[in-house]
């Protein structure tokens, strides 16, 4: 990526790359990322993961949620409310999800408020470093709610084509612990 340089420029490269994949590398990417979350060490240890429900070619982790359900893990999906409010709440099923704000699928109205726990949340995003930066919509929903409850376990599923070497990130950019991409897994190492 050369001459970008702000935040939405870096998006708007990332964003059409993202919408230029064919429906067979979602699904072939998404496959190989999703194996690698069900295989670490964060997802096998979590009671509660903390997901998302795909839009447009987003990484599909809905493989994972699954698996998540029928093992009894508890799952739950983000619901964004008034302002820049995002909340999560469990489901039993993915069949409980109903179109909300920014035809983004969210738990229906029946689904109670997770109240804090610890867990792993799997984060979606546009654009992704080494260092665990991540830029997403630029409403801010994630940062704000990972602010509130920093000791849950952060994965990023991108795809590599996602990842930038460094981002400029501002002091409200909430770090990722782990960016999971179809060829590997980049545990960050926290600054010191």
């Amino acid at each position: 990526m050369k001459n970008l340089q702000t935040k939405q420029q870096i998006r708007s490269y990332h964003k059409k790359i993202r919408d230029c994949m064919t429906e067979r590398d979602v699904e072939e990417k998404s496959r190989l990322i999703c194996a690698r979350v069900l295989e670490s060490r964060q997802y096998l240890e979590a009671s509660l993961l903390y997901g998302y429900y795909p839009l447009g070619n987003e990484v599909n982790v809905l493989p994972v949620l699954g698996q998540a359900l029928r093992e009894g893990k508890r799952v739950a999906l983000p619901r964004t409310g008034e302002g820049c409010q995002m909340d999560f709440y469990q489901i039993a099923s993915l069949s409980q999800v109903t179109e909300g704000r920014f035809h983004v699928m969210e738990p229906g109205e029946g689904c109670e408020l997770v109240s804090f726990a610890e867990g792993v949340m799997l984060v979606p995003g546009v654009v992704f470093d080494r260092t665990g930066s991540r830029y997403g919509y630029g409403k801010g929903y994630y940062d704000r709610y990972l602010a509130r409850f920093d000791n849950i376990c952060r994965i990023s599923t991108a795809y590599e084509h996602q990842l930038e070497e460094k981002l400029a990130a501002e002091l409200t950019d909430q770090k990722m612990h782990v960016v999971c991409t179809e060829k590997a897994w980049y545990q960050i190492v926290p600054d010191r």
